[in-house]
């Protein structure tokens, strides 16, 4: 008993098109899932390692350099509010040692929850300053209360806030 494949041929004997797509077809599928699969672990090692770089040692260096990063933009609004020369929000960049931090500083003029310019001491202000490095960022708020006649300027608080 013998069995013999059966191919799709033309009259003079040659096989047709569709039989042979057919068959490279099926010869292309183990490597497309081959390639496919290494991809597959080439992403998922990269992310392994990013996530083993950002919680270790290395971790706590660069939330370190994003908060003082954070800091250095809260400090450049206090003095732009000083100098009555503040934009409501812009970026910098801070070079922290190791590090270029990137930051993004939000200026509020009396806001609401703060209450209004006249009522307490002076007209208040919000410095919220975001630092990021990598994969960590830190954000920290603060507090002013400035004199709109003599430009005396009060820090009333300065605090890391969750994001």
């Amino acid at each position: 008993m013998s069995f013999k494949k059966e191919t799709n041929t033309t009259e003079n004997g040659s096989c047709s098109e569709g039989a042979l797509l057919r068959e490279n077809g099926v010869a292309a599928l183990p490597i497309i899932l081959l390639i496919s699969a290494i991809i597959v672990e080439i992403v998922a090692a990269s992310a392994f390692l990013a996530f083993s770089f950002s919680s270790g040692a290395f971790g706590t260096l660069l939330a370190t350099e994003a908060f003082f990063g954070s800091r250095a933009g809260a400090d450049d609004a206090f003095y732009r509010v000083i100098k009555n020369s503040y934009r409501s929000s812009y970026n910098m960049t801070v070079d922290a040692g190791t590090h270029t931090v990137s930051v993004d500083v939000t200026v509020e003029k009396d806001p609401v929850d703060l209450g209004l310019c006249g009522i307490s001491w002076g007209c208040r202000y919000r410095i919220r300053s975001t630092g990021t490095v990598f994969f960590r960022s830190r954000r920290t708020e603060t507090i002013l209360s400035v004199d709109p006649n003599t430009r005396e300027v009060r820090k009333e608080l300065f605090k890391e806030i969750e994001l």
